[in-house]
């Protein structure tokens, strides 16, 4: 079984050989993490790679996914018309629990790094939920901010590019799964719903999706529906954690027959978002295997 591991945005300090590399040690490490299997022939993993378009374009994202956050949000909450339950942020200790013979500088730093970072995702996630509600809002800050997103999103020249690079990784008629993170979410959906009903796509897994954003739906060829190519199901990793991706694609217009299988995960507090913190999660591992290598254990 053939898998096309579709990248999301800010990898342009990769080439395709470094990504390649840098995607599949994740996915090793992963495995061997929770001593799963790796039957893989490494010549059926594939992972295209179309971060160096941007550059080509003579463009760039300001957008740091790991340290944006204008001092502002710190205090931010929703209002009370838009109140929506939160995931209860529990810390795995308390500064004031702490007994002083065992407090030390390096710990005080880790714990407060921790817990800043903690405060953030909360922040972000709440913003998300509120721009959620204002899309000509939200897709002036992708404007501004996530230069790549919007380039796909609005450009037809440069979404053609991206699909090119995308399709040229996908084997022709061979089984495979599609596995994509992120704004790679975004681009395989578009991707399968314009192949040929007879392809041979067997399973969708996206992990950190932004589609459950309005701004993004606008953006998408209506109506949304599940892609005529995929003859198997969509998986939908989603984490409470990240600020980006933290709800389900189940309400309409991602209500489909079949369902998404949607499942909620923890990601790092550290790296809600990355690539790492969802590859390496067992559950995420154990929905691979399943898919290509049905007959194996995964525990």
């Amino acid at each position: 079984m053939n898998i096309v591991f579709i990248h999301g945005m800010n990898q342009q300090q990769f080439n395709a050989l470094s990504l390649r590399k840098h995607w599949l040690n994740i996915f090793r490490q992963g495995l061997k993490k929770y001593h799963l299997p790796f039957n893989f022939d490494i010549h059926q993993l594939h992972f295209p790679f179309y971060g160096d378009l941007l550059t080509q374009s003579h463009l760039s994202n300001t957008f740091d996914l790991e340290t944006f956050l204008p001092k502002s949000l710190l205090n931010f909450h929703l209002p009370v018309h838009l109140n929506i339950h939160h995931t209860t942020i529990e810390h795995q200790a308390s500064l004031s629990t702490l007994h002083p013979d065992h407090i030390n500088t390096k710990s005080i730093k880790k714990q407060l790094h921790e817990e800043t970072m903690l405060i953030k995702d909360r922040s972000l996630k709440e913003l998300m939920i509120l721009l959620n509600h204002f899309p000509k809002l939200h897709e002036s800050l992708i404007h501004q901010f996530l230069v790549e997103t919007y380039c796909y999103l609005a450009n037809p020249q440069f979404m053609h590019n991206v699909h090119q690079r995308i399709l040229l990784g996908i084997p022709s008629q061979q089984p495979c799964i599609v596995v994509a993170h992120s704004l790679g979410s975004v681009i395989a959906y578009n991707l399968l719903c314009n192949m040929n009903a007879d392809s041979n796509i067997q399973c969708f897994i996206t992990l950190g999706s932004p589609l459950a954003f309005r701004v993004i739906q606008q953006r998408l060829s209506m109506p949304i529906h599940y892609p005529e190519s995929l003859h198997g199901r969509w998986y939908n990793f989603y984490s409470h954690d990240d600020f980006l991706t933290a709800f389900p694609l189940q309400k309409p217009p991602f209500d489909f027959n079949p369902p998404i299988f949607n499942q909620e995960i923890s990601t790092s507090a550290l790296h809600p978002h990355q690539i790492m913190s969802y590859l390496q999660h067992p559950d995420v591992l154990k929905t691979i295997l399943k898919v290509c290598c049905p007959f194996e254990n995964t525990g």
